[in-house]
């Protein structure tokens, strides 16, 4: 993930050399700017919620060959639900942009003070955290947690996003270098989530209790006894959302300023649904021999993020 990062840092920092080298042109006050700024985020802590549509480890054929004699098993999957907690994270973010302030059209005029903007914006949570597993729903799932599961945790490593807005700034009037604004954007980002998770059984059969009152019950927690459900991926969706903009601009020269900006975004909720599990108790992600799959999907809170950057535009 840190390879990630580097390219939009990268030209973050392209952006900040242009914007203080490149020389003014001759067309000055034509309204256009180009800005880049580089800052720190925290993300509040985050609630996912999973499912998936297993069936009970008694309907699986690899850990019980005589499924088919059970007649719940023959009936549509109901599957599992689960959730977990994380903490708060903090991160960096980075990000450039093309303006047009409408003062070079309406200089006298309240327009004068609005700008637009389109902006790439650059995420990088750093939750690195696990969180145990709780209020599992589903057959006999809530009791196996207290009893023959071992393990039942999910880790969540980064969540990373690259974001598009559009924006609509307003610059309060003033009649010194610094120049106050707030702002309101909309926008759309595309988000990954380092994901992985494990549900682990007691190795010792006679701990296992899955299977019992069956005719074949030694035969299944012999099967069932140190098997483990794993996932590692990459989860991704796209989101939409907003955000609400505030800084302060410093005027260094008649072409470049510099200043602080602070925003708060809210994402919709995040959702992959079409995931396979890594092994389902330590087998293929399916429960019938001729390969019926086993799909689970993660879904979160809003992802919002508070963030504040130095910033720095040159204008043209």
């Amino acid at each position: 993930m840190k390879r990630v990062a580097a390219l939009p840092i990268g030209l973050l920092g392209v952006g900040f050399l242009v914007c203080l080298f490149v020389p003014r042109p001759a067309l000055a006050g034509s309204g256009l700017y180009l800005s880049s700024e580089l800052g720190a985020h925290f993300a509040p802590s985050l609630d996912t919620t999973g499912a998936d549509n297993d069936r009970p480890s008694t309907c699986d054929a690899f850990i019980n060959p005589q499924y088919a004699s059970i007649a719940e098993c023959l009936a549509p999957s109901q599957g599992d639900a689960w959730r977990n907690a994380f903490d708060s994270a903090e991160g960096i973010l980075a990000g450039a942009a093309v303006g047009y302030r409408l003062r070079a059209r309406y200089p006298a005029h309240l327009l004068g003070r609005f700008r637009l903007e389109v902006e790439y914006l650059y995420r990088d949570s750093a939750y690195d955290q696990t969180a145990p597993t709780k209020n599992a729903q589903g057959e006999g799932i809530a009791t196996k947690l207290k009893q023959e599961v071992q393990q039942a945790e999910y880790r969540l490593g980064s969540l990373t996003s690259h974001n598009l807005f559009g924006n609509l700034y307003f610059d309060f009037w003033n009649t010194s270098r610094f120049t106050p604004y707030v702002g309101f954007g909309v926008g759309v980002g595309f988000t990954d989530l380092d994901w992985s998770g494990v549900w682990a059984r007691n190795p010792d059969p006679s701990q296992i209790t899955t299977g019992e009152g069956l005719p074949n019950a030694d035969e299944i927690r012999r099967n069932l006894a140190g098997t483990s459900t794993v996932e590692n991926a990459t989860l991704n969706d796209v989101l939409f959302g907003y955000q609400v903009l505030f800084g302060l601009d410093y005027a260094l020269t008649e072409a470049l300023t510099l200043g602080v900006k602070g925003r708060w975004i809210n994402f919709d909720s995040f959702r992959d649904g079409n995931q396979e599990w890594d092994q389902l108790r330590s087998h293929a992600s399916q429960t019938r021999l001729d390969g019926e799959p086993v799909r689970y999907m993660q879904h979160t809170s809003d992802t919002e993020m508070f963030g504040v950057s130095l910033n720095l535009k040159y204008h043209f």
